[in-house]
């Protein structure tokens, strides 16, 4: 099938990326570099540290909309093999800016990692059973509730990280104990495979790899990032401490073009699915058809809360104390 051809090359974009997004390790040591511009003397140039993903279509399609140019900024991305690259790579000056999920960054700034959040980078969606982000699905016909999932194996990309946040959680949420729970790791490119053999009785996958999954007959239960809180914010582009504190109007330059970036990719959803053929190599027609994140940057500490508390109920932070430092640098 052409979509299966051209899925070995995604999945090698996607592998990457949900390493990403899960996976944070303590690293560099000051981020002090403010890219090859120098501020005052032309545009500033910044490499921003991606995930090949759906979550930064936005930032693709503002590129070439030239949101960044209006604020002085020539913008490069590297694409990277997740948050146990980008994060570093960030501290150290390689990226001034990069993009990782919010669990990952709270567990980061617990371990001292010097990294400061400049804005939301992507939403659920306030379906619990549709959301591209993280949706667990079974192709088991008789798993038909939350409380079927009891003593189950489950797929997850990485252990404590978002994923595994997401489904004790929602468990715990309905009233199901997680004791007999089988939390194991697998490449969410691989989860539709281990699916329809029985290797496991649940994953939670994200887009394209829901909608190849549904195609082999699994279904969705009301396990996801929506089902955290709708709409809750899940992911984060940031930058480290010092170069926030050195660079402070680059900071608010590019938090400023990002914005407008996120605001015009929710608005048009159609050029923002067309953005993914722009950084991936999908076959014709496949971008029509994933679900989009939530793109509005719009956020408080309040809104960011409830994900750090699950995270603190889950036991990967200890207390909220990393969100305040999070947001405030």
């Amino acid at each position: 099938m052409p979509f299966l051809r051209s899925r070995r090359r995604f999945t090698a974009y996607a592998a990457v990326a949900t390493l990403a997004l899960t996976a944070v390790t303590a690293c560099g040591s000051n981020g002090s570099g403010s890219g090859s511009g120098d501020e005052g003397s032309g545009p500033v140039k910044i490499k921003l540290g991606v995930i090949p993903i759906i979550d930064i279509a936005p930032v693709q399609l503002g590129i070439k909309k030239g949101f960044f140019a209006k604020q002085g900024l020539q913008v490069t991305t590297q694409n990277s093999q997740g948050g146990a690259a980008i994060v570093p790579a960030v501290v150290s000056g390689d990226f001034q800016f990069g993009y990782s999920n919010l669990v990952s960054l709270l567990i980061a700034k617990s371990k001292g990692v010097p990294v400061r959040m400049v804005s939301v980078g992507a939403r659920a969606s306030d379906n619990e059973l549709q959301d591209g982000s993280g949706q667990l699905l079974t192709d088991d016909p008789k798993i038909k509730t939350v409380a079927d999932l009891a003593g189950k194996k489950i797929a997850v990309n990485t252990l404590r990280g978002i994923n595994e946040v997401a489904v004790r959680s929602t468990l715990k949420a309905h009233g199901v104990s997680d004791d007999g729970l089988k939390l194991v790791e697998v490449p969410i490119p691989d989860m539709p495979a281990a699916l329809h053999s029985g290797q496991v009785d649940a994953a939670m996958l994200s887009e394209p790899f829901i909608s190849v999954a549904k195609d082999q007959g699994a279904h969705p239960l009301p396990v996801s990032y929506a089902s955290m809180g709708p709409k809750i914010p899940f992911a984060a582009w940031f930058a480290s401490e010092s170069y926030a504190a050195k660079h402070p109007k680059v900071v608010k330059e590019f938090t400023a073009a990002l914005q407008e970036s996120l605001r015009y990719g929710e608005a048009h959803p159609d050029e923002a699915r067309a953005a993914l053929d722009t950084y991936l190599t999908l076959d014709k027609g496949v971008s029509a058809h994933v679900t989009l994140p939530g793109w509005d940057p719009t956020t408080t500490r309040d809104q960011i809360e409830p994900l750090a508390k699950l995270a603190v109920d889950t036991g990967l932070i200890d207390n909220l104390d990393p969100l305040d430092k999070l947001m405030k640098g």
